[in-house]
């Protein structure tokens, strides 16, 4: 726990700062590699490209998938997301975009999922879901969340 918590929101009274995540971009560059794997992978598989060709349009498909797929701009969309988890709620943060900041009680978490090692999604009470992207060991971000939630409920859950 830390005395100065890195967040703009402020506490709440009795409320304790625990954790915060970021996106990563060595995980994001992670994620854009193995998408670029499986497109040049599928295209090889059917027959458009023969063995040397579809070695030689490997990094060429990656690059093309960071770039003109979109995915390099779903990055710097993303960057400046923080994601902070206190004793009551989530915080979500954006730098960019200070209008799009929010919480979420502890309480309207209903479940949390795991997505490949690159995001964690939250659903929540009433339907809804929404996603930290791109951070490390979404894992332990889960156990982390989950544990914050037993503590709020009194370790009752």
């Amino acid at each position: 726990m830390s005395d100065a918590p890195p967040l703009d929101t402020p506490l709440l009274p009795h409320e304790t700062y625990l954790r915060s995540w970021q996106p990563s971009l060595a995980v994001f560059a992670q994620r854009a590699l193995l998408l670029g794997f499986a497109t040049a992978l599928a295209l090889g598989g059917i027959g458009i490209v023969s063995w040397t060709q579809w070695l030689i349009s490997l990094p060429i498909l990656t690059v093309l998938y960071v770039f003109i797929f979109d995915d390099y701009s779903n990055w710097v969309a993303h960057r400046d997301e923080r994601w902070h988890l206190t004793s009551q709620r989530m915080i979500f943060e954006n730098a960019q975009s200070p209008e799009e900041n929010a919480s979420i009680p502890l309480s309207a978490i209903s479940r949390l999922r795991l997505w490949f090692w690159w995001t964690l999604r939250i659903g929540l009470e009433n339907g809804t879901a929404t996603s930290i992207r791109y951070i490390r060991n979404p894992a332990e971000a889960r156990r982390r969340i989950l544990q914050a939630q037993s503590a709020f409920y009194g370790g009752d859950q």
